[in-house]
């Protein structure tokens, strides 16, 4: 039906989502890339499996915001998720006295989020530490206008939400769990 020329021509024209940043489209390319790559050299089975896994949850991700702008921050968001789910189903699979097969998905859940961990660290968002050197001057400001902390909504209340993504280049997700995280380190010490 196509000339092979048209074909190879249709190959290389990125695919553009509308509504979508830069950096999302590029993010997608770049896994996209490399599926191609672990088919064309028969890398890692297990490596090829992530990478559609992320695909199919980004496309599900499409779907569920299909009027809304996606950007690298859902994305981040996304991987997160990804992560997390295989570390808890790492620690089920790992725990004392499993037969071996389950510590064997065990150490491939864990394999899976060093897979998915290249790809999170690659999207030009901040890392966990920036997002903590902002939120520690306001969890500060809040210790000594209060004296301790109460609740978390003292620190959600001084961020500044509508800067995060812009200025602070950093997912909302992010910011909640280092928020959360920075409570409990310092409700303990109080």
């Amino acid at each position: 039906m196509f000339t092979l020329a048209a074909r190879r021509l249709a190959i290389k024209l990125p695919r553009v989502r509308f509504g979508s940043s830069s950096a999302y489209d590029e993010a997608l390319a770049t896994i996209r890339n490399d599926l191609k790559l672990n088919f064309r050299f028969k890398a890692d089975v297990l490596e090829k499996n992530v990478i559609r896994s992320i695909l199919a949850e980004t496309k599900n991700l499409e779907i569920d915001n299909k009027d809304k702008d996606l950007d690298e921050f859902k994305l981040y968001d996304l991987l997160s998720k990804m992560i997390k789910q295989r570390q808890d189903s790492a620690a089920i699979y790992l725990k004392e006295g499993s037969p071996d097969r389950f510590r064997q998905t065990g150490w491939n859940e864990l394999r899976e989020v060093d897979y998915i961990t290249k790809y999170l660290e690659a999207l030009p968002v901040a890392s966990a530490e920036e997002i903590e050197a902002k939120v520690e001057p306001i969890v500060q400001s809040v210790l000594e206008e209060e004296g301790e902390l109460k609740s978390p909504k003292e620190i959600f209340s001084r961020i500044p939400w509508k800067v995060v993504n812009q200025d602070w280049q950093a997912s909302e997700g992010a910011v909640k769990n280092t928020v959360l995280r920075l409570y409990n380190l310092y409700k303990t010490d109080a």
